[in-house]
């Protein structure tokens, strides 16, 4: 076994340069936010949204219920916002369960309409409700927006016969929108499932890292998330325990856990720089392929030069046609649905990021609902009275936790109403109401999936236009008056958002990341002391807990650094720390694995000498003041522990404390 002393660390960015040298530019938020992203629309999801939008508007003119069809459209508007990604259990609950959540809240707004400053109270409980689950995973936040968005719709609108008449015209239009998804995804279904997908993504994901070295870039962190990926398609979402598994889901778990020796194996062989042994590669490509097309075995040559890369590539090629229930489970299987949903629902309410984000929102929309029950500030405001309900409409959608930055969002969101504002008032003037809303309908809808995966503006962009389209069917009012309407409301809410949701919450744009890191700096000293001492599954299990949370650190930065300065600007100072932290948990990764493999274990005092020094960091992250000085904790040499004392050094370094 090879000395420490001639591991670096592998490719990417070295832990403790200046922000700076990351490629990183804080001052360059603006270009950043208002950039189009390169993933490619679904034009089956185009096309399905098209079809339902129009067919809808065909039978609501058909049989002269034109508030009906409105209904029926925002619960469509609910499906086609929806993310469509994972298993299919994943996407069918991403659907139904917002539609059900909406429903509730169209209610709700029902029996508070016209009450006046009963309908602000309601709305903003409701807000702080929305708010308050929509912390608890992403199904839930689409829950959350959708209780919000349809009950500031059945509270704006006026009543439409029987209370229980709206929103059975919403289920009804999420539903035709549900099964013209279920009609497309088995259309489609013609090659792997979700789940075949996410699991050999995680191989190929391996193959490309070993393909890169010596240099891993980008591609360390590409496997990381396609775990991450991998493990949500298995796991997230499953309603029955581990025993009612059928045998296709414990065999792709069976092979998602024996990727766990191979990543391992990859670390280390990243973690000495040199490059991977010829046919390493392909073996596991093959491995991929093997996966992807559900095949039980893989002819795979032997991959000379590095046993333990070797020996995890045969392993995971044994599971193929071997696994067994009683497999080490390294990824740790979900709890029962029961058990799970209790502790998410009581994680939302004892988090305090929750409650303020509730808070917030509670603020804003009671800050938008008092402005619309309230005729007389309209008129002071020279804000016309035609359908404000898109004054709390516009506050909803931009305070949404999970979309991105606040401030980049009321500013896009403003940008993007004014640019699609002027191309509608003339469809809607030149086109006379009829029938020809149909094809109008299949146009504007289909719209929706194409833009929406570009970016934020994009997404507003191609929603206006549906909404204004759908109001001017059932509005009195001319079409410029509505317009006008939507335009002011939408820069009212704007300002709404900006004053009372973004600038008087310091948390909002201050980089409060701190305690994120610090409780990732103390993960990473728990992992270190167990890495010798614990089990196998146990650690692994730790690890792959691990890269979760810096996976979640590294999506709130990302988030910061589209805020203005000075957010952005203290986001990027603190992106080396990031770094830094995940080539750690490497060179821990690569020190447990030499150990298991024959090298001398480390001395105990010096991995508890360690793992203070970086107790000592998460408490000068909280206390936002430079950690003690002092030497760092002595490593003999020869020692495994000698490149997790560097990085433990240069995170030192690296703290813009």
């Amino acid at each position: 076994m090879r000395s420490r002393r001639h591991f670096r660390p592998a490719g990417g960015n070295v832990p403790g340069m200046a922000a700076s040298d990351t490629g990183i530019d804080p001052g360059k938020w603006l270009r950043r936010s208002l950039s189009l992203s390169g993933e490619r629309p679904s034009w089956s999801q185009a096309l399905r949204a098209a079809v339902a939008f129009g067919a809808v508007t065909a039978a609501a003119l058909a049989w002269g219920e034109l508030q009906a069809g409105v209904f029926a459209a925002s619960g469509m508007v609910l499906g086609v916002m929806q993310p469509e990604t994972g298993p299919y259990r994943s996407r069918v609950l991403g659907l139904l369960v917002p539609q059900l959540a909406g429903a509730a809240g169209l209610v709700i707004g029902q029996l508070s309409h016209g009450h006046g400053w009963w309908a602000v109270a309601v709305t903003a409980l409701v807000a702080l409700v929305s708010g308050l689950i929509s912390s608890i995973g992403r199904v839930a936040s689409g829950a959350g927006l959708s209780l919000l968005f349809l009950n500031v719709i059945g509270t704006g609108l006026p009543a439409s016969g029987a209370l229980w008449l709206p929103p059975l015209c919403q289920l009804a239009g999420g539903a035709f929108y549900l099964l013209l998804a279920l009609l497309s995804w088995r259309l489609q279904g013609t090659g792997a499932d979700p789940g075949h997908r996410a699991v050999a993504e995680v191989y190929d994901k391996a193959a490309d890292l070993l393909q890169a070295l010596p240099r891993a870039g980008d591609a360390q962190a590409a496997l990381n998330a396609a775990v991450d990926a991998a493990q949500d398609a298995l796991m997230r979402h499953q309603i029955r325990g581990e025993g009612g598994w059928d045998a296709q889901t414990r065999w792709l778990v069976a092979m998602l856990n024996a990727a766990t020796p191979l990543l391992e194996a990859v670390t280390v062989l990243a973690r000495s720089a040199r490059p991977a042994p010829a046919g390493a590669a392909e073996a596991v490509r093959r491995i991929a392929e093997a996966v992807r097309a559900g095949r039980r075995d893989a002819r795979i040559a032997p991959v000379p030069g590095d046993p333990v890369l070797a020996r995890s590539i045969e392993y995971a090629r044994a599971r193929l046609s071997q696994p067994h229930p009683e497999d080490p489970d390294w990824l740790g299987l979900p709890e029962p649905l029961p058990v799970r949903a209790l502790a998410a629902v009581r994680t939302a309410c004892a988090s305090g990021a929750a409650w303020r984000y509730g808070a917030r929102l509670a603020l804003c929309m009671a800050i938008a609902s008092a402005i619309v029950e309230s005729g007389a500030v309209l008129r002071v405001l020279w804000v016309p009275t035609v359908h404000s309900v898109w004054l709390p409409l516009t506050v909803a959608v931009i305070l949404k936790p999970d979309f991105g930055s606040v401030f980049t969002r009321a500013l896009l969101r403003a940008l993007g109403t004014v640019a699609a504002a002027v191309p509608t008032l003339l469809v809607l003037v030149l086109v006379p109401r009829g029938w020809a809303a149909v094809p109008l309908a299949a146009f504007f809808g289909g719209l929706i999936p194409v833009l929406k995966v570009k970016s934020y503006a994009a997404r507003t962009v191609a929603v206006t236009p549906l909404m204004l389209f759908l109001f001017d069917m059932v509005s009195p009012q001319p079409s410029d008056e509505l317009v006008l309407a939507r335009l002011s409301d939408t820069l009212l809410g704007c300002l709404i958002v900006l004053v009372f949701g973004y600038a008087c919450w310091p948390e909002s744009w201050r980089a409060r990341l701190g305690e994120r890191l610090a409780a990732g700096l103390e993960s990473a000293a728990g992992y270190l002391e167990e890495a010798f001492t614990g089990s196998h599954a146990a650690w692994a299990r730790h690890r792959r807990a691990l890269q979760r949370d810096l996976s979640a650190v590294q999506n709130a930065l990302r988030q910061t650094l589209a805020e203005p300065p000075p957010a952005g600007r203290r986001g990027a100072a603190w992106w080396p720390v990031l770094m830094a932290l995940q080539q750690l948990v490497d060179a821990v990764t690569a020190a447990a694995v030499e150990v298991r493999e024959g090298a001398a274990p480390p001395p105990p005092r010096e991995v508890a000498a360690l793992a203070e020094e970086l107790r000592q960091m998460a408490v000068a992250v909280r206390r936002e003041r430079p950690p003690p000085t002092g030497e760092p904790p002595p490593v003999g040499d020869a020692n495994v522990l000698e490149d997790v004392a560097v990085q433990v050094h240069r995170l030192r370094q690296a703290l813009p404390l």
